[in-house]
């Protein structure tokens, strides 16, 4: 069973432009999770989802920490992207790994951002059933509403999709001229996102 932590603060640092979210283990232990304030427009550029869809983007963000990488040498081997066989090429030849030998999909390695997309949505589903959810206090008002008050530029988000890109390319060694980006993104991102949550909350009630 995944651990749950309730969401107890969010605080903002606009100096240093960070977010910082309290949250509290079923043991009493309070953690909190500091990442930047453009994290949102970056995870929205990156897998194609839709700059409008916060709630997504905040899920997504706040369960990374939990979620196992496939080049982690200790739970590497719970990858569930690589188990589902979502597999790329590799673009480049690292330690016994060799450029074009299959390797779980990630955010460099994927063919195309809906590939992205899909492996690490399937990592962050395994970290919230297996690991951890991040959730929101009961009956009360939810601290992140602070970060939903944030509205994301698509045209900036298009401009940092067009960077991702243009690395993927990079390491593939492609030098074909760039072409106009256009960010695809996942319509269906925020119902099941709003399923996942009803299913939850029907196992959980008494």
């Amino acid at each position: 069973m995944p651990t749950e932590y309730t969401i107890t603060d969010v605080t903002e640092d606009a100096e240093r432009g960070l977010w910082h979210v309290l949250y509290k283990a079923p043991s009493g232990d309070v953690r909190a999770h500091v990442f930047p304030k453009n994290t949102l427009a970056w995870r929205a550029a990156e897998y194609g989802i839709d700059p409008a869809d916060i709630d997504t983007l905040l899920d997504v963000v706040l369960h990374e920490p939990f979620t196992p990488h496939p080049d982690d040498p200790v739970n590497g081997g719970e990858d569930p992207a690589a188990a589902a066989g979502l597999t790329s090429a590799a673009p480049f030849a690292r330690g016994r790994v060799q450029a074009g030998d299959r390797v779980p999909t990630t955010l460099y390695t994927a063919e195309s951002t809906e590939k992205a997309r899909e492996a690490h949505l399937l990592r962050i589903e395994h970290a919230k059933a297996n690991r951890a959810r991040v959730v929101a206090p009961k009956g009360k008002k939810d601290p992140l509403d602070r970060i939903r008050g944030v509205v994301l530029d698509p045209a900036g988000i298009a401009e940092l999709a067009a960077r991702v890109e243009g690395h993927r390319r990079r390491l593939r060694g492609d030098d074909t001229p760039e072409q106009p980006s256009v960010t695809t993104y996942d319509p269906t991102a925020a119902e099941r996102t709003r399923t996942m949550r009803g299913d939850r909350t029907g196992r959980e009630s008494p």
